[in-house]
């Protein structure tokens, strides 16, 4: 099915995209601009994709808290338009990299800017860290070439050997770009993205951010519809007592304590510890919320905000040994050594 979106839906999707990203994803503070110069989008579902066509990745990379400095600067446009002159060939659909606020909004952006529909489902189902964490890259997918963009005219073309030099070359260059850039990679087939793809995320994120503005519209707790819509659980709700945060190598590292506990997060949010034991982890969703309903990212996270810190079990699809595996050494270099632990 195909459906035309507009303002709301588009700024309902980057609401519940940023809370669902799991801390990163990019901020709505970043996101909203974005959508202003989006008049209408057309949106599709994976089903709907014929098996011969040509599916591309779109995305940002780089620092959230450097994104929230420097807000939008255009950069997914060039890298796009860098990959089509890589690529040669004709470009039928866009997919989101993953869920989160800009770069839910971002492939929206880039479809609406080339006339492009955009399909109702991404690699991840939240946001992640790397780019070798996605259901793309799990499924085989290659990864070259890979196009990155700043807003002054520069780009890359990569080709990486696999999914994880991609990710040390496009953070280099995106360090070198400043911080942030414009990300177009993993041309497949409509085979291979029905395959592999998380379904549903923008109309799931569109869901979630429509209840939380209809909750403080009608003044109930927004706290409350967002557990309600996600299917998740409130892990902690208090004041942001203590933030610790680096910006190194193009990612946001940092301990948030909340209450009774303690997040650890690299660009998005890693596991939460209680009296020194792990309580939830990646693959599953950690989310901040405000208290009178404003989705966050950690960028966004300041010591004093009353929060909410919510739980959700992350997509079907990551319930494999494999889905873990992809997040194992970020857990290790943090000091979590052992197994995933369901939520």
């Amino acid at each position: 099915m195909k459906r035309i979106l507009h303002k709301q839906e588009i700024e309902d999707i980057i609401k519940g995209a940023s809370l669902l990203g799991a801390g990163g994803g990019g901020s709505p503070r970043v996101a909203l601009p974005i959508a202003e110069e989006i008049r209408e989008a057309t949106l599709v579902e994976p089903e709907d994709v014929s098996d011969d066509s040509n599916v591309v990745v779109v995305a940002g990379v780089g620092s959230p808290a450097v994104s929230l400095k420097v807000g939008w600067r255009g950069e997914t446009i060039p890298a796009f338009e860098r990959f089509e002159e890589v690529i040669g060939e004709k470009i039928d659909y866009i997919v989101p990299f993953e869920t989160g606020g800009t770069n839910s909004v971002r492939p929206i952006h880039a479809g609406a800017v080339k006339g492009l529909p955009v399909i109702d489902g991404d690699g991840a189902g939240r946001a992640v860290p790397e780019l070798q964490m996605t259901m793309f890259c799990i499924h085989g997918i290659p990864i070259a070439p890979l196009s990155l963009a700043d807003s002054k005219g520069n780009s890359a073309i990569l080709y990486p050997t696999d999914a994880y030099m991609a990710e040390k070359l496009a953070r280099a260059v995106t360090t070198v770009f400043g911080g942030t850039a414009g990300l177009v990679c993993q041309i497949m087939t409509g085979k291979q993205l029905k395959e592999a793809v998380i379904p549903g995320t923008l109309s799931v994120a569109e869901r979630v951010g429509r209840a939380i503005r209809e909750a403080r519209e009608s003044m109930r707790d927004p706290v409350e519809a967002a557990i309600k819509a996600t299917d998740g659980t409130v892990l902690a709700r208090g004041k942001v007592t203590k933030k610790t945060e680096e910006v190194k190598a193009g990612f946001d590292y940092g301990r948030v304590f909340v209450e009774d506990i303690i997040v650890d997060y690299k660009n998005e949010n890693l596991i939460v510890w209680r009296k020194g034991n792990p309580i939830i982890m990646v693959p599953d969703l950690i989310c901040w919320l405000t208290a009178d309903g404003e989705p966050l990212t950690n960028a966004d996270v300041k010591e004093d905000l009353e929060v909410a810190v919510i739980g959700k079990r992350a997509h079907e699809k990551w319930k494999t040994p494999e889905g873990f595996k992809v997040f194992a050494h970020i857990l290790e270099s943090i000091g979590y050594k052992g197994e995933y632990i369901p939520f």
